[in-house]
């Protein structure tokens, strides 16, 4: 009998359940694309559209006031001030496209999710970035 009473009373206490560990391990093939990375690369493509049509407003705005023996210093105020709103406009997109970079790189940390999309990201709003660095030293030191 004291064997019996021993299994019974084993049987009438609750299953215990068992703890999750801190971090579970997903296959490769079933995670999603982080969203970081998603964001950032929205941003760079953003951005990189930004700049484009900022060179090419920016451009058509100066056009006039440049010959062929050079620029013409005198604006008129309404052109002043939209070169003005343009600069601001570019420093914006400039602020996004950093943000995008951060995002880009925050992404690439996570290890829950695929990271193809936050490196791709990444390299865009980096490559976007230092074309635009370089785009201003030619044009401070030329």
């Amino acid at each position: 009998m004291d064997q019996q009473s021993t299994s019974s009373s084993s049987e009438d206490q609750p299953a215990v359940p068992k703890s999750k560990p801190a971090t579970t391990f997903i296959p490769p093939e079933d995670r999603k694309h982080s969203r970081l990375g998603i964001a950032s690369f929205i941003l760079s493509l953003v951005t990189l559209i930004g700049y484009i049509l900022l060179g090419a407003m920016g451009t058509t705005m100066i056009e006039p006031y440049m010959t062929e023996d050079g620029p013409i210093f005198n604006p008129d105020q309404q052109t002043l001030e939209a070169m003005t709103t343009l600069a601001a406009v570019f420093f914006l997109v400039m602020i996004i496209n950093v943000t995008g970079l951060i995002l880009g790189i925050a992404g690439c940390f996570s290890k829950l999710r695929k990271r193809a999309m936050s490196v791709i990201a990444t390299i865009a709003n980096g490559i976007v970035l230092v074309m635009i660095g370089a785009m201003f030293l030619f044009v401070l030191t030329g």
